[in-house]
């Protein structure tokens, strides 16, 4: 079990690999769970009230994000994820049959030959599991790791850096753009992003372009196929056309790791395993093993 999702007085659900299951709501009241979640977040560092009726946190071994009943919800909402799940090297992840031992041979070279990779899936669908096992193969490499939340944990040589939210008067926020460019004189080894969402993207680009290599990233996308038009709704947002975008992930990025869940049992799998190309002058994602 990895998530418990929360709703109001009436929903209770716990995940299990793709599956949701329903489970018996243990709060009567409303105010109970309202309760529950400001606690939480200020155990976590932030406020929750109705100026500001939502946040994410860490405390301890979970992320919690919380989202008061408002005119934007009609319940209080509260999703807790468990962090604490033991790093597993990818071994250990091939023998549970998240990939092939042919597979497990193709990324333990990749490592070796310090390929820059893009891991990509849907929510909760192994993305971190797979990038804390392929960092687990650095051994006492400088891995620096740039995040919204510390869910990856590498320990050992690595160096984590957060990124932080405003404060109440909408001051002092650090974004993971600017973690990038710090990490950058910090001499890594390595840089992982923990998932793309912005203006990053491009500062990791040009990082990987200038001999910054064996790094990698996740990005939420269901399939191979779609990961150039989410890469290319990102670029905007930072001001890149598709026309710029496209030469730099052609000559930085290597492997693109496409995670889901398997139909049959629903657990966690490598899908596919692909490379960026040009496709009648467009980029896409040319499958290369499953």
């Amino acid at each position: 079990m990895s998530d418990v999702l929360l709703s109001g007085t009436s929903g209770c659900w716990v995940s299990r690999g793709a599956k949701l299951e329903a489970r018996p709501t243990p709060f009567a009241e409303v105010g109970d769970l309202e309760r529950l979640a400001v606690e939480l977040v200020s155990a976590g560092g932030r406020r929750l009230d109705a100026a500001q009726p939502f946040a994410d946190v860490v405390v301890g071994d979970v992320r919690i994000h919380a989202f008061l009943k408002s005119a934007s919800s009609a319940n209080t909402q509260v999703s807790i994820r468990y962090l604490g799940e033991r790093p597993r090297p990818l071994t250990e992840l091939a023998e549970q049959g998240m990939f092939s031992r042919a597979v497990l041979d193709g990324l333990q070279q990749m490592m070796a030959s310090r390929d820059n990779f893009l891991i990509c899936g849907p929510t909760g669908a192994g993305k971190t599991t797979l990038l804390r096992a392929l960092m687990l193969e650095c051994g006492e490499q400088r891995v620096i790791t740039i995040e919204d939340l510390p869910e990856l944990r590498l320990g050992g040589a690595s160096v984590p850096l957060l990124a932080r939210q405003a404060n109440i008067e909408g001051q002092g926020a650090i974004g993971l753009d600017r973690l990038l460019v710090e990490s950058l004189r910090m001499r890594p080894d390595r840089i992982v992003v923990g998932e793309l969402r912005s203006t990053e993207l491009l500062v990791l680009l040009q990082a990987l372009n200038t001999g910054h290599s064996g790094s990698g990233a996740t990005l939420h996308a269901n399939s191979l196929a779609s990961v150039p038009a989410r890469l290319h709704a990102i670029g905007m947002l930072a001001g890149v056309t598709p026309q710029q975008l496209d030469p730099l992930l052609l000559s930085s990025i290597k492997w693109v790791i496409q995670v889901g869940f398997a139909q049959s049992s629903g657990k966690r799998q490598i899908l596919a395993i692909g490379q960026f190309c040009l496709s009648g002058g467009q980029l896409a994602v040319s499958e290369l093993a499953r």
